[in-house]
């Protein structure tokens, strides 16, 4: 096969010092303006046309409940509304949302879909609810209207975890669980997904139920692996971890599993998940790359299968960025360069055997992967190459999909035809990730400290920060931005164990799912506002510890990265010229203990460059 592009030079600038040329500047903020424009177009034109249905049909101006009939669109943008500023009509949202939404319905829906676009909306919004500018609710980050919905609707999803192996179904009816001649074979992604999302809700809520359910099931999918190869296939029974379909690749039905692996290790500070994911990574480089695509072969033999490409398989470059990889990433951008430059779109599916459009992959849903790949790589290098390819993307959209009312789904990339839909992903995604590529400030990208923080030392005596809006955030697989700072809030990991879970799965009663209660005694807390230049610290109680104030005033100067030469907190502030990692990559935990947060492996894993 060969390369559809020569290979184009990567200059590799600081990630810290992105420069703009004034050349670029006028030219970049022109194309965030029309990124702006075009989200507050579409989003209009669903509340306008087509809310409370799920989606917008966007040719005949109308709505369409194709989910479970909770305005899906409307859960699924409101953390955008915050991205882009609209606070007014995130609150408009967010009052519109708590005062309608009922999961009591009897209706089958995909619990991945579910999952990623649902409880990941939800809780997104009410994270973001103190950058939203709206009031808070009595006990946020740890309760909330927008949470008690996520936990809602997780739970009803619950039911789809107990099977022998830990794997889900792949839908479960709203107020019956598993349909009764459901299907046991389930995506490889529709199994690994839920980390990120039902890990929040653990750590958010105390009910340890949510996270060990989708730890449980990425253990089963990792040890499915072939023992050869370390590959995995697309389609598992979920009842004997018994691959069904096993050609072996990274996109359509596997893509996002890769993706909770690294990212759920790095959030979640699990680095076992990140060791599972750098096997795998390897794996994937020497058996299915070529020429910097990624293929389709046999799990077991890596036998080429299905020598074509497709749209989904762009978001692989994020992950290589957040690995180190960066050379690799820049040249799988510039193969599906090639496509868009050729197109308009990236297809569904293309085959590398007969340079042409895989017949029946003509569609192009208005997909995100490739300018969030683009994102990823911005901020990494600094480049406006990769600036200039999200253009051609914007124009494209702008010129062929844009409707009376929205963007509309390109039925077939070679004709550019239209289709009445527009995807939920297009507001909650591909708009999102189009402005924040031509953002040289936004606070999405800020590593620092916003917004209320407090410290408090635990019953044992570990320190735990809770900043809610602070230390950089990580994108779910809808692009959902979830802070760090906040998993110090609430509720540290917790253990259940695996032969209560069945049980708990099914079980209606409420009160089982509480696991854990608040502490006896509330730690004592050093709160602040970092509003001003100068940080005005409250004095300690008598008999509270100046440990405790010292600390926090080494997170707050620090700024961007613990990153201290003392082996303990007790010594006195000194500052340090440490090297920060780009937000792409900020996952410190600030919530966890002490030693965890100072410890060397956390930043030799995460920066080491070679997979």
């Amino acid at each position: 096969m060969t390369s559809l592009l020569l290979p184009l030079l990567l200059l590799m600038t600081s990630p810290h010092h992105l420069v703009v040329s004034a050349d670029h500047s006028k030219e970049n903020t022109l194309y965030r303006l029309r990124a702006e424009e075009m989200f507050h177009h579409a989003y209009q034109g669903y509340m306008d046309h087509a809310y409370p249905a799920d989606e917008l049909q966007p040719l005949s101006c109308s709505g369409l409940s194709t989910w479970g009939n909770f305005s899906l669109t409307l859960i699924d943008s409101l953390d955008s509304l915050v991205v882009f500023g609209l606070y007014d009509e995130f609150r408009e949202g967010v009052e519109r949302v708590v005062a309608n939404t009922n999961f009591s319905v009897d209706k089958n829906v995909s619990v991945f879909e579910t999952n990623i676009r649902v409880v990941g909306g939800l809780l997104s919004a009410h994270l973001l609810m103190e950058r939203g500018r709206m009031e808070l609710p009595v006990g946020w980050p740890c309760a909330g209207p927008l949470l008690d919905l996520a936990v809602d609707i997780a739970r009803r999803l619950l039911p789809a975890f107990a099977t022998p192996t830990g794997l889900p179904y792949g839908t479960v009816n709203l107020l019956y669980g598993v349909p009764k001649f459901e299907t046991t074979v389930t995506g490889t992604a529709g199994c690994g997904t839920y980390l990120l999302e039902f890990g929040m809700l653990s750590r958010l809520t105390g009910d340890p139920t949510f996270e060990h359910a989708a730890r449980r099931a990425l253990k089963s999918l990792y040890n499915a692996r072939s023992s050869a190869l370390n590959l995995v296939g697309n389609h598992i029974d979920i009842t004997r971890a018994e691959w069904i379909y096993k050609e072996a690749g990274i996109g359509g039905n596997v893509d996002s599993y890769y993706e909770y692996l690294l990212k759920g290790g790095l959030f979640f500070e699990d680095f076992d998940l990140v060791s599972q994911f750098k096997v795998l990574y390897k794996a994937v480089v020497n058996n299915l790359q070529h020429e910097y695509w990624y293929i389709w072969s046999n799990m077991f033999s890596g036998m080429p299968t299905l020598p074509s490409v497709s749209t989904l398989d762009a978001f692989w470059p994020s992950l290589q960025i957040l690995l180190g990889d960066i050379k690799s990433a820049g040249k799988t951008l510039t193969n599906f360069y090639s496509l868009i430059s050729h197109y308009g779109f990236t297809p569904e599916a293309f085959s590398l055997l007969s340079g042409q459009v895989s017949q029946g992959s003509e569609i192009y849903p208005l997909r995100p992967e490739f300018v969030e790949s683009l994102v990823y790589m911005y901020q990494a290098t600094g480049d406006q190459m990769w600036r200039n390819m999200g253009k051609q993307v914007l124009d494209s959209i702008q010129t062929s999909a844009r409707t009376p009312c929205g963007y509309a789904t390109v039925s077939n990339v070679v004709t550019h035809q239209l289709e009445d839909k527009m995807e939920s992903f297009f507001l909650s995604e591909t708009t999102k990730y189009l402005y924040l590529l031509f953002s040289d400030d936004h606070w999405i990208f800020d590593k620092g400290v916003w917004g209320n923080i407090s410290v408090s030392q635990d019953e044992r005596g570990e320190y735990r920060v809770c900043a809610p809006n602070s230390f950089g955030y990580t994108f779910t697989t809808e692009a959902h931005p979830f802070p760090a700072g906040v998993l110090g809030c609430c509720y540290p990991q917790q253990k259940v164990e695996d032969r209560l879970l069945n049980k708990i799965y099914k079980t209606p009663d409420q009160n089982a799912w509480v696991f854990s209660n608040p502490p006896k005694q509330q730690p004592d807390k050093i709160m602040f506002r970092p509003s001003v230049d100068r940080i005005f610290l409250s004095k300690p109680n008598e008999g509270r510890s100046s440990t405790l104030l010292s600390f926090l005033v080494k997170i707050v100067r620090s700024h961007y990265s613990v990153c201290f030469k003392e082996d303990a907190p007790e010594v006195e502030f000194v500052d340090h010229n440490c090297a920060t990692r780009p937000w792409y990559a900020k996952y410190e935990i600030y919530g966890t203990e002490w030693k965890k947060v100072v410890g060397k492996r956390a930043f030799r894993v995460i920066n080491n460059n070679s997979p």
